[in-house]
């Protein structure tokens, strides 16, 4: 402890003003953005001042793309947002900072939920600082829209696809969806969750089982998707998922399928959550906790030392700002020691489901955005599930085919 004081102790200021680092990013949505001035903010009051890089791509892909471009040029930003296995992958090249002394001083192995725990430390000890927490398998629904047609909220997806038909033959749009590879594959997956529950989905979208994926309750789900496909294939004026948030807060879409991120933007909007729009679990995956995490990885460069680095993450690493910050984003703590007062109810509902789902080993990785897979294995399988989304006269079995040679090749 008192290695780590004076280690942060000795970054000096320049005698001209702030220190600066640099954030590479991809939160370009309202709520995204007002969870980024919270983190603006927390630095600026440490005189640290941050020069944000945004990368626009809700996913992340583009971002990963400019990160890697930029890490193999030898110019890296300070410091960059990341999700999943990717981040041991970017430890095994050696070109991460070590967090752990700040994950000690903090003490992170008593507090952080052991999922966070797995995907932010490595053999050596935390290379990433943990900050958000995202439940992927919410409906979302416009109340206003809802009451129009009268009827309650699904809680199948035989329910579900009659309300949509019903919205539809009202001039309703049924589902708010950006048509980009990522959202169409994470309506795939909630499917998948829901015909098969928690032990295929591992089997068949984290491990990628062979068997698993050639099989009759994955065909059950592509039926099921391709049902969706045709039901919603009025698409949105562009692709980004906050277009499709902005659609359902303006009652012009009666749902939205997503992660609550899509909380922090309809707050950002000033909609009232839950009356005007309430959360609910996805159809038929009550119990059930799918997830993906933000972290924060530190890069070493000759302009950002250890000692810097490890001053960022102490100042991120702070629980009365990562509760700002969560409030902000829609997102729950990754801390199991922070209370949820001043959250909004959604969160509320999120927090005490994912500690039931961790109780009934009933949380699960998204596989969207490489929280299950290797990026370059779930981008492919993205891929493939976005064309037989668009492509009306793609087979499943074509489909499977596709997913299995992935699989084995990765």
């Amino acid at each position: 402890m008192k290695k780590l004081a004076l280690m942060l102790c000795s970054f000096l200021l320049p005698a001209q003003g702030q220190a600066n680092v640099e954030f590479l990013h991809w939160w370009t949505s309202m709520g995204e953005t007002r969870a980024l001035d919270e983190l603006k903010q927390q630095l600026n009051q440490h005189k640290i001042q941050l020069s944000p890089s945004p990368v626009l791509g809700g996913g992340g892909d583009t971002a990963m793309t400019v990160l890697q471009a930029r890490a193999l040029a030898g110019n890296p930003p300070s410091f960059a947002q990341l999700e999943g296995p990717s981040i041991k992958a970017w430890d095994a090249i050696g070109i991460l900072h070590s967090v752990d002394a700040t994950g000690e001083k903090h003490q992170w192995d008593q507090t952080l939920y052991p999922l966070s725990k797995q995907i932010n430390k490595s053999r050596t000890g935390y290379v990433a600082l943990p900050l958000t927490l995202h439940r992927l398998n919410w409906l979302w629904v416009n109340h206003v829209l809802l009451q129009q047609l009268d009827r309650p909220v699904p809680s199948t997806w035989e329910e579900m696809f009659e309300l949509m038909a019903l919205a539809q033959s009202k001039g309703i749009h049924p589902l708010a969806v950006g048509e980009q590879p990522w959202q169409i594959a994470q309506l795939f997956e909630n499917l998948v969750i829901a015909t098969g529950g928690v032990t295929f989905y591992n089997q068949a979208l984290v491990q990628l089982d062979k068997e698993s994926i050639d099989s009759e309750e994955l065909r059950s789900a592509l039926r099921q998707f391709r049902r969706l496909s045709l039901i919603n294939s009025a698409s949105l004026q562009d692709t980004r998922w906050d277009t499709a948030t902005k659609a359902l807060a303006s009652d012009q879409a009666l749902f939205q399928l997503g992660g609550d991120w899509i909380l922090g933007d309809l707050l950002a909007r000033g909609i009232d959550v839950p009356k005007h729009i309430g959360c609910y679990p996805a159809p038929e995956s009550d119990g059930m906790f799918l997830y993906n995490m933000d972290s924060l990885i530190f890069m070493k460069s000759k302009s950002f030392s250890a000692t810097q680095a490890n001053q960022v993450a102490d100042i991120l690493a702070d629980k009365e700002f990562q509760t700002r910050f969560n409030q902000k984003k829609g997102s729950i703590p990754v801390h199991a020691d922070i209370e949820m007062n001043g959250f909004n109810p959604c969160q509320v509902k999120a927090h005490q489901a994912f500690e039931l789902a961790l109780r009934q080993d009933k949380a699960v990785p998204s596989m969207i955005d490489s929280m299950a897979v290797n990026p370059v294995a779930q981008q492919a399988i993205n891929s493939e599930i976005f064309r037989f989304y668009r492509d009306k006269s793609l087979s499943e079995d074509r489909l499977i085919q596709r997913i299995i040679a992935i699989a084995i090749s990765h």
